[in-house]
């Protein structure tokens, strides 16, 4: 309960706490914060007050307001760098999130005429498309289409991508480790059958990225994603993925990249 005899009123010692649960992590980001009939009686204040404060909350960014679910706590805004490993896992890890990939399709096909140009293979040479969702902190966050010649990914399932990821796979399969990328952003409306997977409305700005990996100078993969850009930030840099690394992650057992 709240003590209406102190020099401050109910509705900043109310901020004060919903804030410190917020910052502390009593509510996790992304998760649902109580409802406006929990926080009245847990603090014996008015809904008005309660409203208030939320509202408040919501504009300085703390929280956010999700139609027919809830008030939610915001995911935190972070800046990514886009370095040759694409390391995102890592970054959200320290930042307490969860990411996830969800597979949407894994065939064999054969390259068009900019794949045979990106990944440097001929017309005959088969290649391998997987398209999948991101989430992080249990959101949607981007679709991505990778296209990497099949002979990297020789005997590869399904299974092996989720439990490993992409570029964990291709190392198995082939023993290449992905060194470099060439990297590019711009931005763009998302198109409408990726804005329906992600879940948006069609021609949201979104940031649309392509991806050329390569290790020890054979192409491994060309992808493109579309990403939901409102709580994202990036930087970009080019930097040599180390294979001391790289051998550390697979000596810990550490997912990464892909």
């Amino acid at each position: 309960m709240l003590n209406d005899k102190l020099p401050v009123t109910l509705q900043y010692q109310l901020r004060s706490k919903m804030l410190e649960k917020i910052q502390s992590k009593v509510w996790a980001p992304g998760a649902q914060i109580a409802s406006e009939r929990e926080l009245c009686d847990e603090y014996g204040v008015s809904r008005i007050t309660v409203r208030e404060v939320i509202k408040g909350l919501v504009q300085e960014g703390y929280l956010v307001r999700k139609q027919g679910k809830g008030t939610f706590v915001s995911l935190p805004q972070f800046e990514h760098e886009l370095s040759s490993n694409y390391s995102l896992s890592k970054e959200l890890e320290s930042s307490g999130l969860e990411s996830s990939f969800q597979m949407i399709s894994f065939l064999q096909v054969q390259p068009s005429a900019l794949l045979m140009r990106q990944l440097e293979v001929s017309e005959h040479e088969p290649i391998h498309e997987l398209i999948r969702l991101r989430h992080i902190g249990g959101e949607l966050f981007a679709w991505e289409r990778s296209y990497i010649p099949s002979r990297y990914l020789e005997k590869a399932t399904e299974v092996d991508l989720d439990r490993d990821g992409l570029y964990m796979t291709i190392f198995h399969c082939s023993g290449l480790m992905a060194e470099e990328a060439e990297v590019e952003v711009e931005a763009a409306n998302c198109p409408a059958h990726i804005a329906s997977m992600l879940q948006i409305k069609k021609n949201t700005a979104v940031m649309h990225l392509t991806r050329v990996t390569s290790a020890q100078e054979h192409i491994i993969e060309y992808c493109e994603s579309f990403i939901i850009s409102d709580k994202y930030k990036y930087k970009y840099k080019q930097k040599l993925r180390k294979k001391a690394a790289y051998a550390e992650s697979l000596a810990t057992g550490t997912r990464s990249g892909g």
